[in-house]
């Protein structure tokens, strides 16, 4: 990426600076507060789009020069200009900027060793354009000794990414540490979990086997017992029910003295009431016959006297005559004269004789019974007799079996409660110990996934073109080697970086964000504050930025750093463009004028 021209008014400390970048470095130097930092600020802000100073878009009033009501920042690139308005915020040929991740780092070094571990991690990986394929993780995790069985069931998850398949891992092994505690009751802990055991209660075969057989044999003494009891209650049952029928036949039999008496005197009565009905039918004759039954009568008889014989069909003529002669019977012949009191009374006398007549039947009927009772008592065979007492007996012994199962079967309930605790116990083990063997699996897929696993493993084999190239911008500079480690720590000279001055911290991050251009292809690298160095650190630091330049290995460099006065450029490569106050380029001239 190459910048050829910066324009910048009223943004902080750089009121109004035009910088013609016409070599690839640029030496922007000035005494404190001129605007030298402004100056990269600018440029970041141009091109990430993020301000340093504030942190909200409705505060990008406050980078505005004070005393001034806009600003702005333009950069002419080979393709077009990138710029922002102040205080409005507002960008434009953002399409232009390079989609990077690198880009950050380049234009501010020092942001690489501020970065977390996992940010550094994730741009070098992104930049060594190493693409490692699921089943390139699998061999790997594998040639780790990790599961066979759980490996391929993770193996689509990390399409996602080292951090996707990590953390299902984790939830995995959370999960086996949830079925561990179900089982065992207590929480999962490594050395707590090896080698746990339930604890087995104690448990009698022999005595269970035992008890089985006894209530096997108390069962069948229980179902002979019972059969007994039911056949005793039979013939206790069939007992009663024929005593009650013996005595129910000797109370029949005993009435029929009685019953033959009774029918004695209902024949006498009868034939008494039957003689006062022909005494009555006699004595009624002819007497005043009023009412429906008369008048019927003597149409009926007048009928017969006056229509011919043949007008009547048979079976009219004949119930006509039955009527007419049941009717003569009782009230006499029509026409005839008779006792009107003997007529009224004959109903009456008629019904008395009619009821005595079935009260005669129902004596020969319960004679009848009575005498087929006497017979029966003589001929049938009295039940075999049995006592309450042995019902209750058999009863009683039903009970006490009844008891003794119980108590047996409680006894062989408990044996196999200890036999399936037992059972459950060496259950809970095995799954425990499995349970446990899946946390372990779990844990080391997730720490084999985890940054300082596979992924730094693989970070490590494409850290080495890179710390390759620090090396060789190390040499072109004259300075000791820095060098990125697997755990993203970085050293310098074999020293730790925190441990660092501040002027060989600025060599480590002037050589990383070196290394970062060239890797990143964006070729541009902002160096800001070299006059921490000294002036042999700053001939090194002039003369690396020299040789990329005259290498072809950068587009542009920009250089910035507080001087006494502006220096010669320290070669053809080089620019100086002098700040002051806030003015540099044409614009300073101008002013000047």
């Amino acid at each position: 990426m190459r910048i050829n021209r910066i324009t910048i008014e009223n943004f902080q400390g750089a009121r109004a600076v035009d910088l013609d970048l016409r070599t690839p470095a640029a030496l922007i130097a000035g005494a404190n507060g001129a605007g030298k930092s402004s100056i990269a600020e600018a440029v970041r802000l141009a091109l990430l789009g993020t301000p340093e100073r504030v942190g909200l878009k409705k505060e990008f009033g406050a980078l505005v020069t004070e005393g001034a009501k806009v600003g702005a920042v333009a950069l002419d690139l080979d393709d077009g200009t990138v710029g922002i308005g102040l205080p409005k915020g507002t960008q434009s040929g953002e399409v232009l900027v390079p989609q990077s991740p690198a880009l950050p780092y380049v234009l501010a070094p020092e942001r690489f060793a501020a970065a977390k571990p996992d940010e550094r991690r994730t741009l070098l990986f992104a930049l060594s354009g190493t693409n490692v394929k699921a089943d390139e993780i699998e061999r790997r995790l594998l040639d780790r000794g990790c599961s066979p069985l759980l490996v391929p069931s993770i193996k689509p998850i990390l399409r996602s990414g080292f951090a996707a398949g990590a953390e299902y891992a984790k939830q995995q092994a959370t999960e086996a540490k949830g079925a561990w505690k179900a089982v065992a009751g207590e929480q999962w802990g490594s050395q707590k979990a090896e080698g746990w055991a339930a604890e087995i209660p104690p448990f009698d075969q022999a005595a269970l086997v035992g008890e089985r057989a006894t209530l096997a044999g108390v069962d069948a003494k229980l179902e002979q017992n019972v059969k007994a009891q039911g056949a005793l209650e039979q013939k206790a049952s069939a007992y009663a029910a024929a005593r009650d029928l013996v005595a129910a036949r000797q109370t029949q039999a005993a009435k029929l003295p009685a019953l033959r008496q009774k029918l004695e005197f209902d024949r006498a009565e009868h034939a008494n009431l039957a003689e006062r009905v022909s005494a009555l039918e006699a004595k009624a004759g002819t007497g005043p016959r009023v009412g429906l039954v008369h008048a019927l009568a003597d149409s009926l008889a007048e009928a017969f006297d006056t229509l011919a014989d043949e007008h009547f069909s048979v079976d009219l003529h004949g119930r006509s005559l039955v009527a007419l002669t049941e009717y003569e019977r009782q009230f006499g012949k029509i026409g005839a004269v008779g006792d009107a009191e003997a007529s009224a009374a004959l109903p009456k006398a008629i019904e008395a004789r009619d009821l005595m007549a079935r009260s005669v039947e129902n004596d020969l009927r319960d004679i009848s019974a009575a005498e087929v009772a006497a017979v029966q008592l003589q001929d049938e065979t009295a039940p075999e007799e049995i006592r309450p007492a042995d019902v209750e007996a058999a009863r009683a012994k039903v009970t006490a079996l009844r008891a003794e199962r119980k108590a047996v079967d409680d006894r062989v309930q408990a044996l196999l409660n200890a036999k399936q605790a037992a059972t459950s116990a060496a259950e809970r083990t095995a799954n425990a110990t499995r349970y446990h063997a899946d946390v372990l699996a779990w844990l080391a897929i997730g720490d084999a996934l985890s940054p300082d696993g596979i992924p730094g493993e693989i970070l490590a084999e494409a850290l080495q073109p890179f710390n390759a190239k620090l090396a060789d911008l190390a040499e072109l500079a004259g300075w000791l080697t820095p060098a990125i480690a697997a755990d993203m720590g970085i050293t310098w000279g074999g020293r730790s970086y925190r441990l660092l001055s501040e002027s060989e911290r600025w060599r480590v991050d002037a050589l990383i964000g070196a290394a970062l251009a060239e890797i990143s292809g964006l070729r541009c690298l902002i160096l800001d504050r070299f006059d921490v160095l000294d002036l042999p650190g700053r001939g090194d630091a002039l003369g690396l930025v020299d040789a990329l330049s005259a290498d072809g290995r950068m587009d542009t460099i920009l250089v910035l750093g507080t001087l006494k006065a502006a220096p010669p450029a320290p070669s053809d490569a080089f620019t100086v463009h002098w700040l002051e106050q806030g003015h540099a380029g044409p614009a300073k001239l101008k002013e000047a004028a």
